[in-house]
């Protein structure tokens, strides 16, 4: 956004200052909604789940007001069909994937988080203990930064089985001391 006068200019600080607020007030004057409805009209029907559910997540967020959107992802695709589609929140990505962590830094709105556990077997584990610990851990990570704030409604997207191309749940929980999830 700098120009070579802007940039080389006597007041630099003050020029990415007001670049700063224009850019937040240009942010909030977006009508979300009819962004999101034109965004959703204009994808090829029929859709695929993992895009379905990036819709309805968004949606849900619109309608709830959300804090923020929880994805749970491999690869980052989900991250990235969510911030497609442009949600108010921002959205949390949490993976065990560095590089998907790293790159996804280019996405709108995303705040990716690489989750540092080990993938457990599930011969001995069960799935939903280990997708509840990590929507606690990024939500208590969201608390902390202060992206999200207590008693927010989160909606979070999620698999039903690990690895990549699973997707296909959304839930909402509250950004609350026990998160509305089972834990051990």
């Amino acid at each position: 956004m700098l120009s070579g006068e802007t940039a080389k200019g006597n007041y630099p600080c003050e020029a990415v200052k007001m670049m700063s607020e224009t850019c937040l007030l240009a942010e909030v004057a977006i009508p979300h909604f009819n962004v999101f409805d034109e965004l959703r009209n204009l994808a090829p029907r029929p859709t695929e789940t993992s895009e379905s559910v990036a819709m309805a997540a968004v949606s849900a967020s619109l309608e709830l007001n959300a804090g923020a959107i929880i994805v749970l992802t491999t690869s980052g695709k989900t991250a990235r069909l969510v911030s497609k589609y442009r949600p108010v929140c921002p959205i949390l990505m949490v993976t065990r994937n560095e590089t998907a962590a790293r790159y996804s830094h280019l996405y709108r709105g995303v705040w990716p988080f690489y989750f540092p556990e080990t993938k457990p077997d599930f011969n001995v584990k069960i799935w939903q203990e280990d997708v509840d610990r990590r929507l606690k851990w990024g939500i208590n990570h969201g608390l902390k930064l202060g992206i999200i704030n207590k008693g927010d409604p989160i909606v979070c997207v999620q698999g039903w089985r690990g690895g990549m191309g699973h997707t296909n749940t959304v839930r909402v929980v509250p950004a609350d001391e026990n998160l509305g999830l089972a834990m051990e």
